[in-house]
């Protein structure tokens, strides 16, 4: 049922986007791909916390506002996160992945061609797998399950906040992206109480507008 929920908000979400964007005049769509440099921070975090490299990338839609360089894009994500960790017991990694809804407000020096541009905004992320694997140094023993098996937490959806620049060649475009969360994203299982760790995400993308 959790699983149907995620997918069903995910169709809704990308057909609203999708029938928005249809009566947007100049309309655009697109794809971009790249890699995340992810690590979570917060009080409740092991110490030796560091950074695990996955892949994002998705597609979005470019809605222009105002007839000049401003434009809204929503976009849908796969995003890999997560950290990895490194303390005197444990070596692991907590590999931590979810669909991710930004809605961004873009600003372009050049409006389909070339020159730099910012953009910003919210986004949802919905959590799709937690997974904690590693060694336990003292017995030299490792591990590998769920985060619920191996820690008794489970990720939440989160929300966060986007920021970036980039440059655009045309149709394709390389840019930067800083995604921090607003809020705890693990909570404990059995309690529902929040953990004090929040995602902390650095990605780099190529972007190709049809």
């Amino acid at each position: 049922m959790r699983k149907l929920f995620r997918i069903s908000t995910l169709a809704a979400l990308g057909l609203g986007a999708a029938a928005f964007t249809a009566q947007a005049q100049e309309k655009a769509f697109g794809l971009v791909a790249g890699a995340n440099f992810a690590t979570i921070n917060g009080s409740d975090i092991s110490d030796g916390s560091g950074t695990r490299t996955g892949f994002v990338g998705g597609i979005f839609f470019a809605i222009p506002v105002g007839g000049g360089n401003w434009s809204i894009e929503p976009e849908v994500l796969y995003s890999m996160q997560g950290a990895t960790y490194d303390n005197e017991f444990f070596d692991g990694t907590y590999a931590v992945d979810y669909v991710r809804i930004p809605v961004l407000v873009k600003w372009a020096a050049n409006p389909g061609g070339k020159g730099f541009y910012v953009m910003l905004g919210p986004s949802v992320g919905i959590n799709v797998s937690c997974n904690d694997s590693g060694t336990y140094k003292p017995t030299d023993t490792d591990y590998d399950g769920s985060c619920e098996d191996e820690d008794g937490i489970q990720a939440k959806t989160v929300f966060s906040g986007d920021l970036g620049a980039g440059y655009s060649f045309g149709r394709f475009g390389l840019e930067g992206r800083y995604g921090f969360d607003w809020g705890d994203a693990f909570e404990v299982v059995d309690g529902g109480e929040g953990i004090d760790a929040k995602n902390s995400v650095i990605s780099v993308m190529l972007r190709w507008t049809k």
